[in-house]
């Protein structure tokens, strides 16, 4: 059943009184990518759990069939590590970092092409949650820039894709992701030494991406889209006045809601309908 969970009401009714004081000119959103801005569940489907980007593309065999194996065995021994709560920060920053190399450079022993990366974007696995359009909409009427920081293992150009393929790649959007080199073929060679995997985005310094720090240096009220415990931490190296925190519950929320209360101001569960946030704004 789709909840929406106010942690503080007295702190949220403060930052929000803030935030609309200084109104649009000074705010800036900031979000994870799958399963925030994406949907998390099939509704269709009994409530089964969807697909990241690149669980399509280990689950629907677009590339050799030795791939998709390995994959599942790198998923099956490192994501336990990534959400069990006995685990150390660090030491889950340091399997972080192995299963991602280990995965990129599965990608590119496996010859992943860049064509294969768009069946993944135009896979009907892949959806936008439902009010993510009206909210991209007002983003971009208003000129207000929504910064994605996703540890996708696809690229940011599989991110970029998609906002293409939606009609929602404006100005005011930007991606901060993983990245590959290609050959001439469009074939991959190498991918990126500096990884940003789940428990490292508040490593991801956004001054040192220029441009993007430049649109977002004076917005210094934000609001944060995360689905992960550690999402929050996107905003660490970031000079804000106010921080709204959201988050979406995707799993275990008997198991898992009273310690993300105490991460974020806002839960909305079982892919809500949006009408909290589309209400926030208006």
């Amino acid at each position: 059943m789709q909840k929406t969970i106010i942690s503080n009401q007295k702190y949220f009714e403060e930052i929000l009184s803030k935030i609309k004081k200084d109104w649009l000119e000074k705010l800036h959103i900031l979000a994870d990518f799958d399963k925030t801005l994406t949907k998390a569940f099939s509704n269709w489907n009994d409530w089964k759990i969807r697909q990241s980007l690149i669980s399509v593309l280990r689950s629907e065999w677009y590339l050799w069939e030795e791939y998709s194996k390995k994959a599942y065995e790198l998923y099956d021994y490192y994501h336990p590590i990534e959400i069990d709560p006995n685990i150390s920060l660090d030491e889950k920053k340091k399997q972080m970092a192995i299963w991602w190399n280990k995965h990129l450079d599965l990608l590119v022993s496996s010859k992943l092409h860049k064509k294969d990366i768009e069946k993944v974007v135009f896979s009907w696995l892949i959806e936008f949650r439902s009010w993510v359009k009206e909210f991209l909409k007002f983003l971009s009427k208003n000129n207000i820039p929504l910064i994605i920081i996703s540890a996708n293992w696809l690229w940011s150009d599989s991110i970029k894709m998609y906002f293409e393929k939606q009609w929602f790649l404006t100005p005011n959007v930007q991606i901060i992701s993983n990245e590959f080199s290609w050959d001439e073929n469009g074939n991959v060679v190498w991918h990126s030494k500096k990884i940003i995997h789940v428990f490292n985005k508040d490593e991801t310094v956004l001054k040192d991406f220029v441009e993007i720090h430049d649109l977002v240096e004076n917005r210094k009220n934000v609001i944060l889209l995360g689905d992960s415990l550690w999402d929050p931490h996107m905003i660490e190296w970031f000079l804000y006045n106010n921080l709204l925190k959201i988050w979406f519950l995707n799993e275990k929320e008997d198991e898992l809601l009273e310690e993300y209360k105490k991460h974020y101001d806002v839960i909305l569960t079982w892919d809500n309908d949006g009408e909290f946030l589309n209400s926030l704004f208006n």
